[in-house]
């Protein structure tokens, strides 16, 4: 059995911004999990506050925040520009390769 990858190790990897893409509410609901877990936060709270409520993209910042993506993180995840990264969060978190798109 391998160990899941963890959020913070996707953090430390890039520079940049950092887009975590959901493909379903029970994905986002074990992110929220996870990043909790490991000390991750929206401001001041907790990430299960939103377990069930849905939504599409976060962005993993530093210093163990979280943000949720308006239109303008939306533009800029879909910009495709360089400093951009964009990762499938199952495919990530299970080591499957490619997970960045």
């Amino acid at each position: 059995m391998t160990n899941k990858r963890t959020i913070q190790e996707l953090r430390d990897k890039f520079e940049g911004h950092v887009y975590l893409k959901f493909n379903t509410q029970n994905e986002y609901d074990e992110f929220l999990r996870a990043a909790e877990a490991e000390g991750f936060k929206f401001g001041d709270r907790m990430p299960t506050e939103n377990i069930g409520k849905p939504w599409d993209i976060i962005s993993v910042l530093d210093n163990k925040k979280l943000s949720f993506c308006g239109s303008m993180s939306h533009m800029a995840y879909a910009s495709g520009a360089d400093n951009v990264h964009r990762v499938d969060y199952a495919k990530y978190v299970n080591s499957e390769e490619p997970y960045e798109f």
